[in-house]
């Protein structure tokens, strides 16, 4: 539980502004989306709308949670100048439950300074696997011994926030493979999954290198 985050709305005319809490930080200010950028939501799902506040930038798509009910992920990159045009910041990801948001969206207008407040939804970790490999990928399943340490590192290293797909393809080395990593925002960490030590099967082990 100590890893979700406290989002706020407060509604103010066709504004409404949000901030977030987490136990290891807040946001440096709240962030201004004007409810006409929901409707562009509901006319296209899937598609991401961009906006920006004070020099901080949020991307929302709406989605379906497992069960089938509306979910809206907010990215947040929130920004903070240094001086000497510099700036530092970090980026957060929110998930909160779409319906109850909207609801309090179209009752909030005649409610100036009227707040709702949610935890996050946590992310469930759904890795989809896809290998566009042949060679190296006939020879790890025609052994018992390398098919379950190749599920097994799959299974304990890919537990990356975000992650919708990993996309292996043969590696030079035996036995081992090259990865992508793609993400709701596009293409995110590649890398090899190394089988080391293959003079001695029963011993050789995978590592991932990033």
């Amino acid at each position: 539980m100590n890893d979700r985050t406290m989002i706020k709305v407060r509604c103010d005319k066709e504004l409404l502004y949000i901030r977030t809490i987490s136990w290891q930080k807040k946001s440096p200010h709240r962030f201004a989306i004007l409810r006409s950028e929901l409707q562009k939501l509901e006319q296209e799902p899937n598609k991401r709308v961009l906006t920006s506040d004070c020099g901080s930038f949020a991307s929302l798509r709406l989605t379906k949670g497992p069960d089938g009910t509306q979910i809206l992920e907010i990215r947040f990159t929130w920004l903070q100048e240094d001086g000497n045009d510099k700036v530092h910041g970090w980026k957060e990801d929110v998930r909160i439950p779409y319906e109850p948001f909207r609801a309090f969206s179209g009752a909030g207008e005649d409610m100036d300074g009227a707040e709702w407040r949610q935890l996050s939804i946590p992310e469930l970790v759904t890795r989809r696997y896809e290998f566009r490999c042949r060679k190296n990928l006939h020879e790890v399943t025609g052994c018992r011994l390398l098919r379950h340490k190749l599920g097994k590192i799959l299974e304990q290293h890919f537990q990356w926030r975000g992650t919708e797909k990993i996309v292996l393809y043969d590696d030079s080395q035996p036995y081992s493979f090259f990865f992508e990593e793609y993400t709701p925002y596009g293409r995110g960490i590649c890398g090899a999954v190394i089988l080391h030590g293959i003079e001695d099967i029963a011993k050789a082990r995978y590592s991932v290198h990033t």
